[in-house]
């Protein structure tokens, strides 16, 4: 039995069976009495190559399009903790200008 994947980002649930994808490459070969062996093997052999030449074009750019996502995911990440970082600093300074204000008005009461 073929792992099945699953995954939740964002709110959004992907429920993927890899038993469910059809990923073979086949080519019928017509029946001749006069081919010998070698001619077959060759045929086949260019086959195999071509098929491996999708298979690592594939591969390729569904490495460049994770390492996108990725880079797309840290940008926003760092946008996100910068934001925080800000509004931490911004509470910060609200709460030393609030404390001196209080200070200043415990100070004229005394």
């Amino acid at each position: 039995m073929i792992p099945k994947e699953e995954s939740n980002y964002h709110g959004c649930e992907a429920d993927v069976s890899l038993d469910k994808m059809d990923v073979s490459i086949t080519q019928s070969q017509p029946s001749k009495p006069n081919q010998d062996d070698s001619t077959f093997s060759k045929k086949k052999k260019k086959i195999y190559n071509v098929s491996e030449q999708i298979s690592s074009t594939s591969f390729i750019d569904a490495t460049t399009l994770l390492g996108e996502n990725i880079w797309t995911v840290g940008l926003e990440l760092s946008r996100s903790i910068a934001s925080e970082v800000l509004i931490q600093e911004k509470s910060e300074m609200h709460i030393q200008e609030s404390a001196q204000k209080l200070y200043l008005a415990l100070c004229k009461v005394e």
